[in-house]
């Protein structure tokens, strides 16, 4: 498997997001703060599970309320769509995000693990 470069990942993304609005424009949530971007997530429900992916606030943006209401936003959702419980998955090494998830009423659940399989090279 090869590394991607900074542009090969940018232009991936770009794509992925393009895709993500077409099929569910719904899930992308964005926070704006004075005609900025603030911070966004996906809330992706898929008729069953409620999965929340990719939550990121600008860090000049951090500890004024964005990921709680970008959350906030994401469980009105899934509770719309019939959903009844919502998850993420975040790293293991990464101590900001768990405290977070944590602070926001999350925990993790320890009988699961995730099985990943790539499709692509």
């Amino acid at each position: 498997m090869t590394d991607m470069n900074d542009l090969e990942i940018r232009a991936a993304t770009v794509d992925g997001v393009e895709r993500l609005v077409a099929r569910d424009a719904g899930a992308l949530i964005l926070a704006e703060r004075d005609g900025v971007l603030a911070g966004t997530v996906i809330a992706g429900f898929d008729g069953w599970r409620c999965h929340l992916y990719r939550l990121a606030v600008h860090p000049g943006q951090r500890r004024r309320g964005v990921g709680t209401a970008l959350l906030a936003a994401a469980e009105e959702r899934f509770t719309a769509l019939g959903g009844r419980r919502g998850d993420a998955m975040v790293l293991d090494r990464n101590a900001l995000a768990q405290h977070a998830w944590r602070a926001a009423g999350y925990a993790p659940e320890g009988r699961w693990s995730r099985w990943v399989k790539h499709l692509t090279p």
